[in-house]
């Protein structure tokens, strides 16, 4: 078995390592390691509200170029205008399309599954959604979940990470 390094500090994406918060201070505070956790989830959550309101046209490509179905010309979900989210079946066939998308384009995730969540009000159409996930991380994988809402109107979603967890 590995030894763990309580010592070794996690380290950001590339995206936190270039953003300066605050740029006039030239000397960084030391974070703890819980502040590193808190601002790792927060960082994940910022970029899963990025992907998934991130819209890419839908144009199949040629066969021959079968691997643009993961590149960063498929970023984001389809338009979400020609997404039909009215039935039971079409939600859950929505929500393990979402779970192939955060495979594919959210690397810090080791696992994710993401589940339908019913709504309290029969009369409320917007599409819950709970993202169950394992960060990679050290010393250990963080485990993370964020309830998430589809709005049916303005077709935005919106992360939150869950108080239950």
């Amino acid at each position: 078995m590995a030894r763990v390094d309580k010592k070794k500090k996690l380290r950001p994406s590339v995206l936190d390592r270039l953003i300066d918060l605050d740029p006039k201070n030239q000397h960084e505070a030391e974070k703890s390691k819980h502040q590193q956790l808190k601002e790792m989830r927060n960082s994940v959550k910022r970029d899963l509200e990025c992907l998934l309101n991130t819209r890419y046209r839908i144009i199949s490509p040629p066969e021959e170029f079968e691997q643009q179905n993961i590149s960063i010309l498929n970023y984001g979900l389809a338009d979400l205008a020609t997404v039909n989210i009215t039935d039971l079946e079409k939600r859950k066939a929505f929500t393990r399309n979402l779970e192939h998308l955060l495979r594919a384009y959210e690397p810090r995730f080791k696992t994710v599954n993401v589940s339908y969540q019913d709504n309290k009000d029969s009369n409320d159409r917007t599409l819950r959604f709970r993202i169950d996930a394992t960060i990679y991380a050290d010393p250990a994988p963080e485990v993370v979940v964020f309830d998430s809402i589809l709005e049916p109107i303005s077709r935005s979603v919106n992360v939150e990470e869950s108080s239950h967890v």
